[in-house]
């Protein structure tokens, strides 16, 4: 017999489990030991469950439940402000444009440069409550706007202390050294052979990945097939921004590495589609950015098609996607990327769990770890279609309550 619940949660109208054998259960129940789910199914089924003395139970009144998102792509930790730049594209300047007059990541880079961990932590901590009351119960957090080595470690120390915070989504981070253009003062590659050697090194302890930006204007597949080879000797997994701007063969390059994932990829080729799928890597796509910067849309229908997994997340940057929210991206999914309601929000959650090689959550099942949202909403699919909205009520993070 399982250990008594320490967590019930009744009368849930719809359970969306994630689960492609179970798919949608009506009038259900989940149960939770400390962190992990031990019943998740039809309510009848609860009285098999032992529930603890002191076990919180909690009334969904019909309301539906489903996984709590995984946003698999941010850049939560910033100092600085770019609403400028979002004009002038609006009035017709390019990205390349403003990057090339000083603007662009480069912005943001001299502004969180300048700051103190404590001042990372504030301002990606706002960030992260927000995620967690629009339903992120796991964010994956890159670095990538400190550039100097000192500065790119004070953005990874500033991840971790948002994982010790309980009130918090769970973190996930990622050492991102190849995104900006190299500073002036240094060679290119004088800046990619220290990337590879110091950066990899202090990066190592306090991250989980490596990622680059493997893009024109940005890095070559050879300088990020370079970082990768020296970030695996340390123990860090690839993942790659990939093929966003332009096509350069950057999905190819991922498959090739065994990338975890391999992301936006608007510029993928079939081809490198197929890649992706026979490497097990996740394509992760992020539909806010395709939006705000115009182009092909988000390949999730091709994603599927080749057969490769897929998982949809937020982008959450300064400077191409200022959004938290995931159910945004959910129905952005749905519109622009050819992706049904249902597999759009198995991307969410399931997908972008697979995208960070998290096997313990994303699905509603018997021994995953019990992250949750309760809608206000009978009906899963408000998710995606009600478009942006919050439709969260109630949000359950390792079996315990941290929204009302």
């Amino acid at each position: 017999m399982s250990a008594a619940a320490t967590l019930v949660v009744r009368n849930i109208g719809e359970l969306f489990t994630g689960d492609p054998v179970r798919g949608v259960v009506h009038d259900a129940a989940v149960a939770a030991h400390g962190a992990t789910i031990v019943y998740a199914g039809p309510q009848p089924g609860l009285r098999d469950v032992a529930v603890g003395p002191d076990a919180v139970e909690v009334d969904a009144r019909g309301m539906a439940v489903v996984p709590g998102f995984v946003d698999a792509h941010t850049h939560i930790v910033w100092l600085g402000d770019r609403g400028d730049e979002y004009a002038r594209r609006a009035e017709g300047v390019s990205y390349e444009d403003i990057a090339a007059a000083g603007g662009g990541i480069m912005a943001t880079v001299r502004a969180t440069q300048a700051g103190s961990v404590a001042e990372l932590v504030a301002a990606a901590r706002a960030r992260a409550a927000r995620m967690l009351r629009l339903g992120t119960t796991t964010v994956e957090v890159k670095s990538g706007y400190g550039m100097k080595h000192d500065a790119e470690v004070r953005q990874l120390e500033a991840a971790a202390a948002l994982t010790a915070d309980a009130d918090l989504p769970d973190v996930v981070a990622t050492y991102l050294p190849l995104h900006a253009a190299p500073p002036q003062e240094q060679s290119r590659e004088e800046f990619v052979a220290g990337v590879c050697d110091e950066g990899v090194r202090r990066a190592a302890p306090l991250a989980r990945f490596v990622d680059a930006f493997c893009d024109a204007g940005a890095y070559t597949v050879e300088e990020c097939e370079r970082l990768f080879l020296a970030a695996r000797e340390a123990g860090l997994r690839a993942k790659l921004h990939a093929e966003q701007r332009s096509h350069t063969g950057a999905t190819l390059l991922a498959a090739r590495v065994g990338a975890v994932s391999a992301d936006h990829l608007e510029h993928a080729t079939d081809e490198g589609m197929r890649a992706l799928a026979s490497s097990g890597t996740v394509g992760v796509i992020l539909p806010g950015a395709s939006l705000v910067l115009g182009g092909p849309p988000p390949p999730g229908r091709r994603l599927l098609d080749a057969g490769a997994g897929v998982a949809v997340a937020t982008d959450c940057n300064p400077g191409t996607c200022y959004s938290e929210s995931m159910p945004l991206m959910v129905s952005l999914a749905v519109a622009l990327a050819g992706l049904a309601p249902h597999q759009a929000l198995t991307a969410a959650t399931h997908g972008g769990a697979a995208a960070l090689a998290l096997g313990d959550r994303g699905v509603l099942r018997e021994g995953m770890r019990c992250d949750l949202c309760i809608l206000e909403s009978p009906h899963w699919i408000d998710v995606a279609y009600h478009l942006g909205a919050n439709p969260v009520g109630t949000v359950i993070r390792a079996g315990l309550l941290v929204t009302p």
